[in-house]
């Protein structure tokens, strides 16, 4: 999503006489005064774009310690600042756009976030229910309905949904605390497969800098992992290990992708690594493993460094501007992998069916048409994250490499 875009989706903007907007000027030199030593003013031609003024100058004092106070003094006057590094100056070197509009919240109708969450927790005890270990006594089609049979379901639902909710609540507790306008989780409920397409939240305003949206958005991958990978283990020490039988005539059968973290999970589970090539053994996997593998999945997907998912705020707030060329590397990445599935290629090079993966097609579109690639910036984008921060970030990269699976699932 564009700035443009991301600003004009938040702000009924409108432009400003001329008379007003230099009355505006000197407004805003009261407000910044000792901490930007203003050297140009201007009176902005685009207004929707570019502010109704546009001051440059140079920051006296650092931009995080001084831009909450612009926004809350310009914000209650009907103004919202942007203030941006200027290109090729020093990092002190700043223009301050003043736009003319506050951000609009609309207020949410929390019946919408308890139908869904109760819909998709039926949906996702439906999928637990056909597990293998469920217990549910599935002879015909009307059996899928039962009560007593979908409720067997509840080790698969409760541990799904409780990553997916530990995961949402973690960026919406980051976006309270640094008072974020924000939704309650969204649950999405689909009845095949995975019994879900996930959950978000949806923020009613811009972040204000770079350091409140890298808090807001690595919260809530680490929510998740701190109850996933527990979970993981749990449920791969009471999963069977056996040579999976075959499926029966005329049908495939889905075998999950290893990532580097869950093929090392096993080695430490089983003490050898599966699948074994040479005698077949596998992991059986149960119900809470199933859905921990699946939480695992959903972090390193939303730990992809695109657009505006987790791994896209994260590398943004981490290096600004420079973050395209790692939007550019991932993309190129997915592009490889999905490329890899096609069996033309796979004839002229077997080994690609080793990382071929053709569900990499449909992320490449929802990343064009529907993400961005790139991240628009904060409202100041001028603060950068503290040592504390950065290492986090390199940790939340790190963690990404080692849950993304190239390949999540495969028939044999």
């Amino acid at each position: 999503m564009s700035e443009e875009s991301l600003l004009t989706r938040f702000y009924p903007f409108h432009d400003l006489p001329a008379a007003e907007a230099q009355a505006l000027v000197d407004e805003v030199r009261a407000i910044v005064a000792g901490d930007l030593a203003i050297e140009s003013t201007q009176l902005a031609r685009d207004q929707r774009n570019q502010g109704a003024i546009v001051l440059r100058g140079r920051l006296l004092r650092p931009s995080h310690d001084v831009f909450p106070r612009w926004l809350a003094e310009l914000n209650r006057r009907g103004y919202t600042p942007l203030l941006r590094p200027e290109p090729g100056g020093t990092a002190e070197q700043v223009a301050l756009h003043v736009l003319a509009g506050v951000a609009t919240s609309q207020p949410s109708n929390y019946w919408v976030n308890i139908v869904l969450f109760i819909v998709t927790f039926i949906s996702t005890l439906f999928v637990g229910m056909q597990s293998s270990d469920s217990g549910a006594s599935l002879n015909s089609v009307s059996d899928l309905f039962l009560p007593q049979n979908l409720i067997r379901g509840w080790p698969f639902a409760t541990t799904l949904l409780g990553i997916l909710a530990a995961h949402e609540f973690g960026h919406y507790f980051a976006a309270r605390y640094h008072k974020v306008a924000v939704t309650l989780p969204y649950f999405l409920p689909m009845p095949l497969t995975f019994g879900t397409l996930g959950a978000f939240i949806r923020l009613k305003e811009p972040v204000p800098d770079r350091r409140k949206l890298f808090d807001i958005g690595v919260a809530g991958p680490l929510a998740g992992l701190i109850l996933a990978v527990p979970l993981l283990f749990y449920g791969l020490s009471t999963s069977p290990m056996l040579v999976p039988p075959p499926p029966p005539p005329g049908q495939e059968s889905m075998v999950e992708g290893n990532s580097i973290f869950y093929y090392t999970a096993k080695v430490i589970i089983f003490g050898k690594p599966l699948p074994n090539a040479v005698t077949g053994e596998d992991v059986l996997m149960n119900q809470v493993n199933f859905a921990a593998w699946i939480g695992l999945l959903v972090t390193a997907l939303n730990l992809l460094p695109v657009g505006q998912l987790d791994g896209g705020h994260t590398v943004f707030a981490l290096f600004g501007e420079k973050a395209r060329y790692v939007n550019r590397a991932a993309i190129g990445l997915l592009a490889l992998f999905a490329l890899a599935s096609l069996p033309p290629l796979q004839r002229l090079v077997p080994a690609l069916e080793i990382v071929g993966f053709q569900g990499w097609f449909l992320w490449l579109a929802l990343i064009f048409f529907l993400i961005g690639p790139y991240h628009p910036p904060a409202l100041d984008d001028v603060t950068t994250l503290d040592r504390k921060r950065r290492w986090i970030g390199y940790l939340v990269i790190l963690i990404f490499i080692i849950t993304f699976v190239p390949v999540p699932m495969r028939t044999l």
